[in-house]
């Protein structure tokens, strides 16, 4: 019997651009965003989060008076801390974008940043474990659109001696606000291999997701990390 997992690695990555500050998460994580208002004197209680998908289209309002706002479509994964932080559980693609936090409403000033979530996933999900065959790895990276383009060769792949995998069989993808790239891998019994996707930015890692199957003898290890 044979069986395929996956697992993700999250590299701790943060940088700033235009005085706003960029966080890379992969799917799944657990996420705190710092308010980072210049305003130093001001209670949770007054603080307001405004999130962005897309700059054509309007704020729409997390937080407001210190409270989750429960017509959020993600109220029920939102929290503030005593820091004024907002805290996003299990994060999605759909969690991509623009955070401004506002700490009352005679404040001028906000304090933004932009959340990029990485995600990887095997295509067919559900491919039978019993064969051997072709599994294509999708990896795609959604951001705030209002940054453009995905940059060219931000989406890297590696095997597990970190070798680059550019030949035959990898796709890339650019888009507004998605960044997507595909690998396709030949699943044989008898053999491991671990294939990484990574998103890199003026040559560091932001954040880079694992994928791994080991077959031997028709039993399977499975190894899960998070």
């Amino acid at each position: 019997m044979k069986c395929v997992k996956l697992y993700c690695v999250f590299v701790s990555a943060a940088g700033t651009s235009g005085g706003e500050l960029h966080l890379y998460h992969r799917a799944g994580d657990d996420v705190v965003l710092p308010c980072r208002s210049p305003s130093s004197s001001y209670w949770c209680s007054n603080v307001t989060w405004f999130y962005l998908r897309d700059p054509s289209t309007s704020f729409s309002f997390e937080v407001e008076d210190g409270k989750v706002v429960e017509s959020s479509p993600r109220a029920a994964r939102l929290n503030v801390d005593s820091k004024c932080s907002l805290i996003i559980n299990n994060i999605t693609a759909e969690d991509a974008g623009r955070y401004t936090c506002r700490p009352g409403s005679g404040t001028i000033v906000d304090g933004s940043l932009l959340l990029s979530v990485l995600t990887i996933s095997p295509s067919p999900p559900e491919a039978d474990p019993t064969k051997d065959g072709d599994v294509t790895l999708n990896c795609s990276l959604d951001r705030y659109s209002g940054l453009g383009p995905c940059p060219e060769n931000s989406l890297l792949w590696v095997d597990e001696t970190g070798t680059g995998l550019t030949g035959e069989g990898v796709g890339f993808k650019l888009g507004p606000r998605r960044c997507a790239s595909s690998l396709t891998v030949q699943h044989q019994s008898g053999t491991s291999r671990t294939y990484t996707c990574r998103f890199v930015v003026e040559d560091s890692v932001k954040v880079e997701a694992h994928y791994t199957a080991v077959f031997k003898d028709h039993v399977i290890r499975c190894f899960w990390q998070s």
